[in-house]
């Protein structure tokens, strides 16, 4: 069986797929990730070295989703980038 090259009718449907694809898949992860965090931050009790690291945690997966969902502007940027309209 021979490769085939990944084919798009336009460079708009590449990455409007792709943002799309990151988004439905990343926003249920996030979400459970951090009700998870949040349940072991209440838990933790008194440990200030593990509230830290949980807050951290949850800070990463913030940043993480302005990054997933910020990536419309960024695939505008690229699109500009490369020639397109």
């Amino acid at each position: 069986m021979e490769g085939t090259p990944i084919q798009f009718a336009a460079l708009d449907q590449l990455l409007w797929g792709l943002v799309a694809t990151m988004q439905f898949y990343s926003l249920p992860v996030m979400a459970l990730s951090i009700a998870g965090i949040g349940i072991a931050l209440v838990g933790s009790g008194d440990d200030i070295d593990r509230k830290s690291r949980l807050k951290h945690w949850i800070f990463n997966i913030l940043i993480g989703g302005l990054l997933v969902f910020g990536s419309a502007t960024i695939a505008n940027v690229l699109k500009t980038f490369v020639g397109g309209q």
